[in-house]
């Protein structure tokens, strides 16, 4: 079983405009309207994998029913812990020549007693041998320990950790050594080490400072270059073998979700990077069916060309 956790969930607009007018009235269509939420989305491709996943999800008091409803209908069991105020919403404003634009809410307080809900909500399931995934940025004003927090409470309980967030939260969870995969892309691993990652020989050095640290294993996605399966002695390099267009919102969650649900494995990185391309093609957060993450070709790298120069760098 694979459990997710998304404190900071998100109500997630697709909205596609001609062209973006500031300061003017934009007419836009809404393509898509989806339950979001890092954890949320790795959820939802698990249940369309066809791997058991419970979503344990903050709600707050306008929003909530929505969101029950629709991880209902997608047939993701879930725990909603309720807070107050109002659920966020994100948006993507998506143009006619392929600008994409994104818009985050900061999103809800979270009162300490949620966490201790969430914590209740995570010691009701049989957490032996399942994985548990924290995923997304934490809420206003949470402090920097609470995945740290929630992190060890799953340990503890026979769980392996995955975390898919980044900046202090990420830096204070792993200085304890309580998690045993990562999933940053190259830019958010290298604010881990403090540096800018311009080669995948660059991305594997650091992901190997991050393994030294505690961490068992890495999960990097590199965007039009593919992704990278990092251990103390291992790495794979997998990628589309042709160019793939769209909008990437939530690729990286369906990669690590994937991942996972195929063994979390350096054999489950290929279809993983299938799943997240395959995502790419569709509106908003959209999860692919199998058909069509098969129909996506991936290059498996028997040797990862160190010198090879990223595609995408800050």
């Amino acid at each position: 079983m694979i459990a997710t956790v998304t404190l900071n969930p998100s109500i997630d607009r697709t909205i596609r405009v001609d062209r973006l007018e500031r300061g003017g009235v934009n007419r836009a269509e809404v393509i898509a309207l989806d339950a979001g939420g890092k954890g949320v989305n790795v959820s939802r491709t698990l249940a369309v994998y066809g791997a058991e996943t419970h979503a344990i999800v903050t709600g707050a008091a306008l929003g909530a029913s929505w969101f029950h409803d629709v991880l209902d209908a997608a047939g993701v069991a879930h725990t909603m812990v309720m807070a107050g105020g109002v659920m966020r919403s994100n948006v993507t404003l998506l143009e006619a020549d392929g600008t994409v634009t994104k818009i985050n809410e900061p999103g809800i307080t979270l009162p300490q007693a949620a966490i201790a809900d969430v914590e209740a909500a995570l010691a009701a399931l049989d957490l032996a041998g399942a994985w548990v995934v924290f995923a997304g940025r934490l809420n206003p004003g949470a402090p920097d320990d609470t995945y740290l927090r929630l992190a060890r409470f799953a340990k503890q309980r026979g769980a392996k950790v995955a975390l898919d967030v980044s900046g202090q939260p990420l830096a204070i969870a792993l200085r304890a050594a309580t998690v045993d995969l990562i999933k940053p892309n190259q830019h958010e691993l290298g604010e881990i080490v403090g540096r800018s990652l311009n080669t995948i020989g660059e991305v594997v050095d650091a992901a190997r400072e991050v393994i030294a640290r505690g961490v068992a294993a890495v999960l990097c996605s590199l965007g039009r270059d593919g992704a990278l399966y990092i251990t103390a002695d291992e790495l794979l390099h997998a990628e589309c073998a042709e160019e793939i267009t769209g909008t990437p919102v939530g690729a990286g969650d369906i990669l690590l979700a994937s991942f996972i649900g195929g063994g979390a494995n350096a054999g489950a990185l290929e279809a993983a990077v299938r799943w997240s391309a395959a995502s790419v093609k569709l509106p908003g957060t959209a999860i692919p069916t199998r058909e069509q993450a098969a129909a996506i070709p991936v290059t498996r790298h028997a040797q990862a060309q160190l010198t090879r120069q990223l595609l995408e760098v800050s």
